[in-house]
């Protein structure tokens, strides 16, 4: 093996430590202190390292990272997509290179820059960092998972800086600390990267302090509105169980069951998960023209029975009910499936309804369906054709107006952001992570809905089908959650919050102004690297 050859393939397997060590921060291992420091490895083999050595770099710590990260991903599309498992592992070979290639990226922007500058690069590798992660949650439709502010959300002091920039925040955060202690690492270590590195975890700390002080602030606040007692209903109703013939009179009688138990212990809000029961609160029907023999104009109309069961069960009990529903929409004289979230009042009436905005890629529809033909006929039809909703509408509820999203939309804090600032006193989040099994996915999705009620400080209401559930307070503290694969009900109370955080009023500026700088850098890099530059060494170590 050349010497080139030899660098490269030491930088690489630093690399993939560091991609190691920080999947061990994520759940379910939540070691979250780690991730302060797991990036070290990878950002100090980028010293010297020519094109070629940082990209194999960076593709061998996105590559670590995502494949112990997104392990669960083939399991799903084997057990419910019936894809053979050589197929499923060359699909998250596939996703893991795509996500990889923004860590590549990163690494070649920190090399080039380093080559340039010296250790100064790893003053600017929080913002090329932050610039790439919105490109991910936001290119091709974005797959947002498992950013870097992710493995923070038990770290709570660290975890309020969303309120002021979202996840991208506390994602800055992480890497900057990471920058600090790879600059006081470095060997020799010029006096200046000493300094940077001490300022920068000085900072760090310092937004710590403040997360903490900002958290105490509160509690001793006064002036809060009353809590509001509330329940998430946990029906554990396996994929396989779901649509099996004769199955839905259970699933029913459990939800009615379940809700009653709710109710007798005090709630006055029931959130039933994504999709919970079988039937839907609307059905096409084809009208019949004059003499019954042609098939007229395709409306829709209530589901009478269901429709009466569900709303004599609020009415009954005088709660407010949330409920995950198949829903039906005509759009261009053609029928479209719609998954939806219904209100239901206290008196019985049928409120609003949100219907889901982003779906999720090859699970609710195909993308580039023209060119994608046959992906759904691969899959033997498992992708369910479902259509996006168009509205952000808020459901009304005891606990005042409620920014509800589905499932897949946990994940996105724009998406979130915008339904909450239109007056939302509390978030609720209908999920169905019956798919995951007991992987760490469904602990995963958890941590990404948590911080959601930190950037919009609100109290968050979850209900997913097999767990798992949870009632967390605006400062993402899980005040209640179940287990995993058990039916159950989870009460709870909230508190209707009023105001908007900085986050929310400003979105993702703070995530936008770090790619700006991230493209406008990587050009002037571009334009520079005609120039000769002295002492670069070997350009492949």
């Amino acid at each position: 093996m050349s010497s080139a050859e030899g660098g490269i393939a030491r930088r690489a397997c630093l690399s993939a430590l560091s991609g190691l060590l920080l999947a061990l921060a994520y759940p379910t291992p939540d070691l979250y202190g780690i991730a302060f420091v797991a990036l070290v490895p990878f950002l100090l083999a980028l010293a010297g390292a020519g094109r070629g050595a940082a990209l194999a770099s960076g593709y061998a710590c996105g590559g670590a990272f995502f494949f112990t990260l997104l392990y669960w991903i083939p399991r799903v599309m084997v057990v419910y997509g019936g894809l053979p498992g050589v197929a499923a592992d060359l699909l998250l070979a596939l996703l893991v290179f795509y996500l990889a290639t923004y860590v590549a990226l990163f690494a070649w922007l920190v090399a080039a820059t380093w080559r340039r500058l010296g250790p100064r690069a790893l003053l600017g590798a929080p913002v090329f960092w932050v610039g790439l992660e919105i490109a991910r949650g936001r290119l091709l439709s974005g797959f947002p998972w498992g950013l870097l502010g992710y493995s923070q959300y038990r770290d709570l002091p660290i975890l309020q800086a969303a309120t002021l920039g979202g996840i991208y925040a506390v994602s800055l955060l992480v890497m900057a600390a990471n920058s600090g202690v790879a600059l006081l690492l470095l060997v020799p270590a010029p006096r200046r990267a000493r300094v940077a590195g001490g300022a920068l975890l000085g900072a760090v700390a310092l937004a710590g302090c403040g997360g903490l002080l900002a958290m105490r602030g509160a509690s001793r606040a006064g002036g809060e509105a009353a809590p509001v007692r509330v329940a998430a209903i946990q029906g554990n109703v396996s994929e396989e169980t779901k649509w099996s013939p004769g199955a839905e009179a259970r699933i029913i009688t459990d939800l009615v069951r379940l809700t009653r138990e709710a109710a007798t212990r005090g709630a006055v809000l029931v959130v039933w998960p994504e999709s919970a029961s079988p039937y839907s609160m609307r059905v096409p029907v084809q009208e019949k023209e004059e003499g019954g023999h042609d098939a007229g104009r395709l409306t829709l109309q209530p589901a009478r029975e269901y429709v009466d069961l569900v709303s004599g069960l609020a009415r009954d009990l005088k709660i407010g009910l949330i409920v995950g529903s198949v829903d039906y929409d005509i759009r261009g004289g053609d029928l479209s499936a719609l998954n939806s979230a219904f209100a239901v009042g206290s008196d019985g009436s049928i409120g609003p309804s949100y219907d889901k905005i982003h779906l999720v890629p090859f699970g609710e529809y195909v993308p580039l369906q023209r060119l994608l033909f046959f992906v759904n006929r691969m899959v033997r039809g498992a992708i369910a054709g479902f259509a996006p909703g168009t509205r952000l509408v808020l459901l009304p509820t005891p606990a005042g107006p409620a920014a509800t999203f589905i499932c897949y939309e946990a994940i996105f804090p724009e998406l979130v952001r915008a339904l909450a600032r239109r007056g939302a006193t509390i978030l609720v989040n209908i999920t169905n992570d019956a798919w995951f099994g007991r992987t760490a996915a469904p602990r995963q999705h958890l941590a990404m809905a948590v911080v959601r009620a930190v950037e919009n400080r609100r109290f968050l209401l979850r209900s997913a089908n097999t767990g798992i559930s949870a009632v967390v307070d605006p400062f993402g503290r899980i005040a209640e959650e179940t287990a995993l694969e058990t039916q159950t009900v989870l009460v709870g109370s909230v508190v209707p919050g009023g105001g908007t955080t900085p986050y929310a009023r400003a979105g993702d500026v703070l995530a936008w102004s770090c790619a700006i700088l991230t493209v406008l850098h990587a050009a002037a890099l571009r334009a520079a690297s005609a120039r000769p530059m002295a002492g670069t060494g070997a350009r492949d170590r």
